[in-house]
């Protein structure tokens, strides 16, 4: 089977076959159009001093089985296939100490090497979740359970839990590709007559000749232990008694690669014309293409920015580390925009190869008595000396998660040793510098695993969880002032409409000054306390001047007074995270009332007016910290004019943003704002081919930044008295909104339709007979699936829509949507 490698690192189809694909690519091979899981590969031969020969496997002999369950209906839907004979590539025959390179090999498939190996290792196609999934496994089931409340997927599980739903997995699929090649009339024996088979032929040997046959257990052992990883282990010595099929001695590639500038004959393609092979010279690609959905490193053009680099270091004395190290590195390549990941065992980790810009990201354990684990105790080791050699000049940012045991009197310590350390060098703490789990509460800390991760995709992207509430430290603070040094301050201009109620979009325009902003990208807005509310926290707490220094211990804090501290660092209007300090500053335990935002249980607390700087700052630090949301720019500024943006919100009672803040400020005021650099639609703006634009609510916004920029463009045109036609066709729109909020929509669509910008628009306010976007969609498919043949998909909506989205468009294109359309196919949630 072939396999293609995207531009993301995402595979589509078998990663077993990522070199061999892309080595037959190079010798002038097109991949079919559109691409697939299940495409087959040419066959390519090479005679010795010759060139390569390929062809296309005839048509008659591609034909494919489709796998699927009499007893389970939902395995239909996962679309699995497999071919109906073994094909073996850069294998020979080993015998009489020669090798026979091109070895006919004749026979057919045993079903475990189907539905046990090629389908179910987690290396090759790794359907085992999802066939989980088509037997009943809901992961939602499982997180009733309190234990299990913030796992994410099946590895998340115990082991024992895992087993059970993977053996189960494993065996009806078995049984499907068997039932399946039965329907089809194709050869496919079964795992135990095969070994029956061998057995009885090994019991018969050993009785005439008084031995049993030599072998390799890996050939002739059924292979359902695959899915425990050590079974993929072997072991030594590696025994292979001869004859048997092994790989080439020269790897016939490099041979080729080797020898091509001598061999004077060309590479040929056989190609069938009617009975006959007809042969055709081709020239190779000399240099590697990408071949990511038939994408380019040019984009319209321009050459695409170089992937930003995270570097992810783990130490680890069982799996809880390695899990969510796994975890987060698989996080972080999904993130919108690419990044590249350095991953590796923090014995190998070199800070003197880490650049400023690139985050560095470890997942600590620590051991029963305070150390680091084996993989991480030879950097330990190195740490006094590397303080001496660094100085504190070495500036990079980092985090950490700590995985510890609240059990042992050493809980975390490697971590917090590791934090040390990484201050002491320069380090610059990113996502609150460190985070602790505590296996003792989870058996995988997912709750404080997926809180760290909310501050470090914020600090990679700028997007994300932002209003999550947690303890502020010094090093948080610290964090706070690099970021508010990111931002510029705008001025609201105005809100509508005026009446607003629950569930509501309100649009706001503002007034940016001289910065700019492009279509479809996004903005990150903080919101600040009033001055009321910082003239009341003052007085709370007995702080005679809001011009008074808040007395860090960090001397590399920057200074900063209590007033900009209330109103741009902490959040009044959020709560407390502990109250620790509560016992100090009332030690005869009178009791309050502590329910309520820090603002509220500060007024609640007249004692606090008389404490030491000392309680005044652990009361200050258990405050937490405002956060900033993202929003989608709803407008071009070639539309509403230079520096002005508009941005829809969408209200949400006791919303810390859309409720709070903006009822608490008027026209004129100011708003802090920085842009967000990645734009995962921007490939979008300048494309040449069809999109059709999936959205609901606000997430209309984009698109209609999209439409206002291509509006401008035809009114400025129109002006001039000249004709101007976008080389681009017009775009398809499904959009769904409530109906209070037509208005905002229907200004935008109804010029985009006038200048014939839309040539399918489907508007779906909300309705009692619960007919969504999703159902329009699937309602037009053949004209979705004409439109995407090479064109694009935008959804831009609530997480429930978005994944609703791509399994009904999954379904309607045969194959997952995300892996088939590749960068075609782009997702945003609000």
């Amino acid at each position: 089977m072939i396999q293609y490698q995207q531009e993301d690192g995402s595979i589509l189809g078998d990663p077993s076959n990522v070199e061999l694909t892309q080595d037959i690519i190079e010798l002038g091979w097109v991949p079919p159009e559109p691409r697939s899981r299940w495409d087959l590969l040419p066959i390519v031969a090479m005679a010795e001093n010759d060139a390569p020969a390929w062809a296309d496997v005839p048509a008659e002999l591609r034909d494919l089985v489709d796998i699927r369950h009499p007893r389970f209906e939902n395995f239909q839907k996962l679309g699995l296939k497999w071919y109906q004979f073994p094909a073996l590539s850069r294998l020979g025959f080993d015998i009489g100490g020669v090798q026979y390179t091109a070895a006919p090999f004749i026979g057919w498939y045993m079903d475990a090497e189907i539905g046990v190996r090629n389908l179910a290792d987690s290396f090759r196609y790794n359907t085992l979740p999802d066939v989980a999934k088509a037997l009943g496994f809901d992961i939602e089931n499982y997180k009733k359970n309190p234990e299990y409340a913030e796992i994410e997927a099946m590895e998340d599980l115990p082991d024992y839990e895992q087993l059970v739903w993977m053996s189960r997995a494993q065996a009806e699929l078995n049984y499907a590709v068997r039932w399946s090649f039965l329907q089809k009339g194709v050869s496919c024996i079964g795992t135990l007559a095969a070994s029956s088979d061998w057995t009885r032929f090994d019991d018969e040997h050993a009785s005439k000749y008084g031995y049993r046959l030599n072998s390799d257990p890996y050939w002739i052992a059924p292979p359902q232990g695959s899915i425990v990883p050590v079974w993929h282990r072997g072991g030594a010595p590696n025994y292979q008694p001869k004859p048997l099929i092994a790989r080439h001695r020269l790897d016939p590639v490099k041979s080729w690669r080797r020898r091509r500038s001598v061999v004077k004959t060309p590479v040929t393609r056989l190609v069938k014309v009617g009975e006959d092979w007809v042969t055709e010279h081709i020239t190779p690609v000399q240099n590697s293409l990408c071949i990511e959905n038939g994408t380019k490193n040019l984009t319209n053009g321009v050459p695409t920015i170089p992937k930003k680099k995270v570097h992810i270091y783990y130490s680890s004395t069982g799996t809880s580390a390695l899990k969510l190290t796994e975890k987060l590195r698989r996080r972080v390549k999904e993130l919108p925009g690419g990044f590249q990941v350095d991953f590796n065992i923090l014995n190998l980790l070199d800070l003197r190869k880490i650049k400023p810009s690139d985050p560095l990201l470890m997942v600590v354990s620590t051991t029963g008595d305070g150390r680091f684990p084996a993989n991480g105790a030879e950097f330990e080791a190195a740490m006094k000396d590397r303080v001496m050699e660094y100085n504190g000049a070495l500036a990079v940012k980092y985090s950490i998660f700590g995985v510890g045991d609240s059990a042992y009197p050493t809980f975390n310590a490697a971590s917090v040793k590791l934090h040390e350390f990484m201050k002491a060098v320069g380090g610059i703490p990113i996502a609150n510098g460190l985070t602790k789990g505590n296996t003792a509460v989870e058996a995988l800390p997912m709750k404080a695993f997926n809180r760290w991760w909310s501050f470090v995709k914020d600090s990679l992207t700028g997007e994300g969880a932002n209003e999550v509430a947690t303890e502020s430290t010094e090093d948080e603070c610290f964090e706070h002032h690099r970021m508010l040094a990111g931002f510029n301050t705008g001025r609201l201009l105005s809100k509508s409409p005026s009446e607003t109620g629950e569930g509501r979009i309100v649009m706001i325009t503002m007034d940016l000054g001289d910065m700019d902003y492009i279509e479809m990208s996004h903005l990150r807005l903080l919101p600040y306390n009033t001055s009321e509310q910082v003239t009341r926290t003052l007085a709370a707490l007995g702080v005679s001047s809001a011009s008074q220094c808040v007395p860090f211990r960090d001397t590399t804090m920057p200074s900063l007074s209590y007033g900009e501290f209330f109103q741009h660092y902490v959040d009044l209007e959020g709560r407390f995270k502990d109250l620790a300090w509560l016992p100090e500053a009332f030690p005869a335990g009178d009791r309050w009332d502590t329910n309520g935002t820090v603002l509220e249980v500060l007024e609640r607390l007249p004692g606090l007016q008389q404490i030491t700087d000392d309680l005044r700052m652990k009361v200050c630090l258990d405050m937490p910290l405002l956060r900033p949301r993202s929003f989608s720019v709803a407008s071009s500024a070639k539309y509403v004019g230079k520096g002005l943006v508009e941005i829809m919100v969408r209200l949400h009672k006791g919303g810390r943003f859309s409720d709070k803040f903006l009822s608490a400020i008027a026209p004129g005021d100011s708003i802090k704002y920085t842009p967000v650099t990645i734009v995962p639609g921007q490939d979008l703006i300048s494309s040449q081919k069809h999109l059709i634009a999936i959205c609901t609510g606000t997430g209309f916004a984009p698109v209609r930044s999209l439409l206002q920029q291509k509006i401008r463009v035809l009114m400025e045109a129109e002006s001039q008295g000249m004709d101007f036609v976008f080389q681009s066709p017009p775009i398809s729109i499904f959009v769904g909104f409530k109906a209070h909020d037509e208005a905002l929509f229907e200004e935008t669509l109804a010029v985009a339709e006038r200048y014939g910008l839309i040539d399918m628009l489907f508007r779906v306010p909300s309705n009692k007979q619960k007919r969504r976007v999703q159902h329009y969609v699937e309602d037009n498919k053949e004209s979705v699936l004409a439109k995407i043949r090479d064109g694009s998909i935008y959804v831009c909506g609530a997480k429930a829509m978005v994944n609703d989205m791509a399994a009904k468009l999954s379904d309607m294109i045969g194959g997952d949507v995300r892996q088939s359309l590749g960068r075609r196919y782009v997702e945003e949630i609000f």
